[in-house]
């Protein structure tokens, strides 16, 4: 990040007082930038003993098989990302069940939620 998304100033890469990590700070306007991570939202959908895979057709990981799953998007619950990207990604229709496992990646800033379709 080079400059604030509010009001156009160059932005510094500091430690805000009273915060314990580096963020982008505006000196024009005051504003601090927070990034956090980005939810991952997806299924595991299987039938009898097998489970339905999609073959990554675009970097990160070109060519590689994968669960449906997908970023969520703003003003969408984790449910409807997880349906929704498994319809993107799959063309697949599932009725979800509960939340089948939760994962942490912060080396990559992504946290993956992951549905077992009923």
């Amino acid at each position: 990040m080079n400059f604030c998304s509010q009001c156009g100033e160059k932005v510094r890469f500091a430690v805000p007082e009273g915060d314990d990590r580096p963020r982008y700070l505006c000196d024009g306007c005051g504003t601090i930038h927070y990034q956090n991570p980005r939810i991952v939202a997806g299924t595991l959908p299987v039938s009898g003993s097998k489970v339905l895979l999609c073959k990554r057709a675009i970097s990160p990981r070109k060519g590689y098989w994968t669960l449906p799953a997908g970023y969520m998007e703003n003003a969408e619950t984790t449910q409807q990302a997880a349906t929704r990207e498994t319809w993107e990604e799959a063309v697949a229709e599932v009725t979800l069940g509960g939340l089948y496992t939760l994962i942490d990646l912060p080396h990559i800033n992504q946290v993956y939620m992951i549905f077992l379709p009923t």
